[in-house]
């Protein structure tokens, strides 16, 4: 996998540590929240744009699942703080699952993992420090 991808995935992280790590401040899940539904978006349209590139995957269905966690991320951000930590986590979950059963690319799977941990994590905290 390209150096850019792990750099730019790793980096993709400091918004999701950074505003745990100051969750307590009035504004922070102002912010938390809307890049959390939209890094979970990005998770969909990778998928998409596998299924465009590759005959085997470009079915109805892969396309429409692709939009879920776009859909799931703007519903998350119309509930209250605690639906909305737990929501986005049990995606992140799913997808989670969901990426390493269809996507067979080892460096792919290390980084996912490595990413989607972090993210779980700090949903965790964020329902455990405030609720």
């Amino acid at each position: 996998m390209h150096k850019t991808a792990y750099l730019l995935g790793l980096s993709g992280l400091i918004p999701f540590v950074g505003f745990t790590a100051v969750m307590h401040q009035p504004w922070a899940a102002t912010y938390f929240l809307p890049y959390s539904a939209v890094i979970l978006s990005f998770l969909g349209g990778i998928h998409w744009g596998v299924a465009l590139q590759d005959p085997r995957w470009s079915n109805s269905w892969r396309l429409s699942l692709c939009m879920l966690p776009s859909l799931i991320g703007w519903v998350a951000l119309t509930l209250p703080l605690k639906e909305s930590l737990i929501l986005l986590m049990i995606a992140y979950v799913l997808w989670w699952v969901y990426d390493y059963s269809q996507i067979k690319v080892d460096d792919y799977r290390r980084l996912r993992r490595c990413l989607s941990v972090v993210v779980i994590v700090c949903h965790g905290s964020w329902l455990f420090f405030n609720f």
